[in-house]
């Protein structure tokens, strides 16, 4: 049992978890486009994640309410900026920018991510993590590319582009921030006070599409993405990159980012019936070796709380 619990437990699973679940969230955000008003989509998103995370998180957030309450401001900040934030402006600039340059724009977190730690915190850089990053960044590209270099001078960026680089800033600050916190912090109580703080902040902008009309199409297909981004992309997803972050850092966390192209691949093999290419196989290989490289020699592993 404990070495199942250690296994579980382990970064590097969290952090792959973390890209496997968030990798449908593109897609289902996409999917439910003029169905349900972005905003709207964010405020359902996280009522539904602090739904179903209050019966685990209750208990633990009274027993470290202390401590809690002495990291208000950062656990505020997190909120703000991870949650009410990142969502909102991904989901606003899915409405009009195409799956590509989407693609292409969240593949920059991890560069943007170890660039503000060095810049804020001077959190060094290794060969290995910069070696890794080319190496990923290089697969990811081959993989959004689908092998054609030439797909580049097709590119066209937009409004809802910059909304996307808007979100990648925010998750970037997000796990930088997730770095600042205690380890003590459990997974559970840190999970639902940062999904109801974001929640609240959530609010005012729900109220805002109401008052202009904006309302949601409820459908079985609206309400299977809604569930899917509020248990899997927010509670599961959330508390297993936090814990990994708090596990091995911000800049290490971050490179685990490439792999959501990956993933998102694969769920449309699986599940819409896309075909594998030799593109595929190439990319993946330079992103597990990106990964291997940024993971590998001198990264110091903190044990779970």
């Amino acid at each position: 049992m404990n070495r199942v619990l250690a296994w579980v437990l382990n970064p590097y699973i969290l952090l792959t978890l973390t890209m496997v679940v968030g990798s449908a969230n593109l897609v289902a955000g996409r999917g439910v486009v003029g169905d349900v008003p972005p905003l709207t989509l964010s405020f359902w998103r996280w009522f539904t994640a602090v739904v179903v995370v209050l019966p685990f998180g209750i208990r633990p957030l009274i027993a470290q309410r202390g401590l809690l309450l002495h990291h208000w401001r950062l656990l505020l900040c997190i909120s703000a900026i991870g949650i009410a934030a990142f969502n909102s402006f991904l989901y606003l600039g899915l409405q009009t920018t195409t799956a590509l340059n989407g693609s292409l724009i969240l593949a920059a977190i991890p560069v943007i991510t170890v660039a503000l730690a060095w810049i804020v915190f001077r959190e060094k850089i290794g060969w290995r993590i910069a070696m890794g990053m080319v190496s990923a960044l290089l697969g990811v590209t081959i993989i959004i590319l689908q092998g054609q270099p030439a797909l580049l001078l097709d590119l066209a960026f937009n409004r809802g582009d910059i909304l996307v680089l808007i979100a990648v800033l925010c998750w970037a600050v997000y796990s930088i921030l997730l770095g600042r916190l205690p380890t003590g912090i459990q997974p559970m109580s840190l999970m639902l006070i940062t999904a109801f703080l974001g929640w609240v902040l959530l609010i005012p902008f729900y109220g805002w599409d109401l008052a202009a009309g904006r309302t949601m199409v409820l459908t079985t297909n609206t309400l299977i993405a809604i569930l899917y981004v509020g248990i899997f992309a927010s509670v599961i997803g959330y508390a297993a990159f936090a814990k990994g972050v708090a596990m091995v850092g911000a800049n290490v966390a971050a490179q685990f980012t490439y792999l959501n192209p990956l993933f998102g691949g694969a769920w449309a093999i699986l599940l819409l019936g896309e075909e594998l290419h030799p593109y595929h196989i190439a990319g993946a290989m330079l992103i597990f070796l990106g990964i291997y490289l940024a993971t590998s020699g001198g990264v110091r592993v903190r044990k779970p709380a």
